[in-house]
């Protein structure tokens, strides 16, 4: 049984314009503080691409574990939001903060034209804030850092944000927990962050969703405690189908598989684990707030419907 839409992730949510060559780009950094000299490699590759770069102002400051005070790494975003100039977003760097800007930012009151964020880790925040408040389609994927790592990893962001590459996944390398077929909108991230989302009005509405949960560098009981709290607040409950990316440095692989399936058994719904979104070698775009189906008879993970505007 195809689960019922839920009336917050309907079609209305606003999907941004794909990339293109000559588009600006906003690198901004919410959340935790990077070495400087990486943004002038980011720059770089990213005008090799084709593309205008711009950065917020105050994005090389440093307080303590922060990219600086929250009232400036607040105004960054902001401008980088609202500026009609600025056609996409990458956040440089997760780590720790996002979340602390999310009484700064008026998300609910954003224009009718939805840009294109991309970022993840503690970038889970604005990606759950974003679609609940501003209900915009954004985009789980590598933080800008990673680009001046590995010139390849931009190549392949580039080519699912651009549109030439699909938004579809082959199973057989997955573990797949349950069998099932299921459509809804992806949600979640990072799954210490989301879990801090629960009360909170960023929290997304998980009816009938496909929940996406990855992390890294958690121990077992950890992971079963995150997943315990979301059992409790009724989460897992209400999904209709669960994603895992990679669980990196999260100890034995097998007892992470065993704690999964031990909170989604009650349910006869489809649970996947180990599709190339998260901390892992490879990290791969996933939109979240578009519509996907999972199917693990046909083995695929889908995009139904185009998360980008040609």
């Amino acid at each position: 049984m195809i689960p019922r839409r839920s009336r917050r992730f309907s079609s209305t949510h606003k999907r941004p314009a794909a990339l293109k060559p000559g588009m600006t780009m906003a690198l901004v950094a919410p959340a935790g503080p990077f070495p400087s000299a990486q943004v002038e490699t980011i720059q770089r590759l990213l005008r090799d691409e084709g593309f205008q770069v711009v950065t917020g102002r105050h994005i090389h400051t440093r307080d303590r574990y922060l990219a600086g005070p929250d009232a400036f790494r607040a105004r960054d975003l902001l401008w980088a939001l609202t500026d009609p100039q600025v056609d996409a977003i990458f956040t440089i760097r997760g780590g720790y903060g996002s979340s602390r800007l999310l009484t700064r930012l008026p998300l609910s009151s954003l224009g009718a034209k939805a840009k294109l964020l991309c970022g993840y880790s503690d970038i889970t925040f604005l990606h759950a804030a974003l679609g609940t408040l501003a209900r915009w389609v954004t985009f789980h994927g590598p933080n800008a850092i990673e680009f001046a790592e590995d010139p390849q990893v931009l190549k392949r962001t580039l080519a699912f944000l651009q549109g030439t590459r699909p938004f579809q996944w082959a199973l057989p390398n997955s573990v797949i927990l349950q069998e099932g077929r299921a459509e809804g909108r992806v949600v979640g991230g990072n799954l210490t962050c989301f879990s801090h989302l629960v009360g909170t009005p960023y929290m997304p509405d998980v009816d009938g969703a496909l929940l996406f949960l990855e992390d890294k560098a958690e121990a077992p009981y950890r992971i079963d405690r995150m997943l315990m709290h979301l059992k409790a607040a009724g989460i897992l409950h209400r999904i209709a189908g669960l994603i895992g990316g990679t669980f990196t440095d999260c100890g034995d692989p097998d007892e992470i598989r065993m704690i999964l399936k031990e909170y989604t058994a009650a349910r006869p719904i489809p649970v996947v684990l180990g599709l190339p979104f998260g901390h892992g070698h490879c990290n791969d775009v996933l939109p979240l707030g578009a519509r996907f189906i999972l199917d693990t008879s046909r083995g695929v993970l889908a995009c139904e419907e185009p998360p980008l505007d040609p």
